[in-house]
């Protein structure tokens, strides 16, 4: 998802997949077990300052290491497109991060952690994350572009691994963090820039968000649902 609009295969694609399989393996207890991690909402407030600082952080932060290095001063969004950022926010939420984090980290993740550590749950989950992203690749995420992009989605990854484990499978959260990330990233900073500039920036983002990963899935374990 790329300023506001989506291209590729169906975001709702991860979620149909999980019901369908959730019921296949475990029938309706599986399934309403991935239904009541879409709606665990109670966890501690320093989690949605997660979700929703943490992107903002990085974004930043990438702009201040970039902007000096081409001797260019701090620029702000328009205004519109902060008014356009509810609207934005609640698009995301509702197509891609539900349409996606259901089948990523409401199902697959608790899968994979029955068998591997956070870790590797997480490489694997990216890897097919970033094939989920292929139709992407070359068309709103150049190809220049691309190996900074799987750099965040890895780093993401790691992150929303983190943050799964320590909320108890919340998918309500990883939700909101995958709006978030969205919404202040492809709407308000990467449309500030382009050139060289903006390639500069998405491999400083990139790097940021890959180190953040590493050092979220060092203290990453998975907890049992309640």
């Amino acid at each position: 998802m790329l300023r506001g609009r989506t291209s590729g295969p169906n975001p709702f694609g991860p979620f149909v997949a999980a019901i369908v399989v959730a019921a296949l393996i475990g029938g309706k207890s599986e399934v309403k077990t991935l239904f009541a991690r879409l709606v665990r909402a109670r966890v501690g407030w320093q989690y949605y300052a997660v979700i929703f600082g943490l992107p903002i952080v990085i974004c930043l932060a990438a702009v201040a290491i970039v902007l000096p290095l081409f001797g260019l001063r701090p620029v702000l969004p328009a205004p519109d497109k902060f008014r356009e950022l509810p609207e934005r926010f609640i698009f995301i939420f509702l197509f891609i991060g539900l349409g996606e984090e259901p089948g990523w980290r409401g199902f697959a993740l608790p899968q994979l952690q029955k068998n591997h550590s956070p870790l590797i749950a997480s490489l694997i989950l990216a890897s097919l994350w970033a094939l989920w992203h292929l139709p992407l690749m070359g068309n709103e995420f150049p190809w220049l572009i691309v190996p900074a992009f799987l750099l965040s989605l890895f780093g993401a990854t790691f992150v929303l691994t983190w943050l799964f484990n320590r909320t108890n499978g919340s998918v309500l959260l990883p939700m909101l963090f995958h709006a978030t990330v969205n919404a202040v990233g492809a709407g308000l900073i990467f449309p500030l820039f382009s050139g060289t500039v903006l390639l500069a920036l998405w491999y400083v983002y990139g790097v940021i968000w890959f180190c953040a990963g590493l050092a979220a899935i060092r203290s990453s374990s998975p907890r049992p649902d309640r």
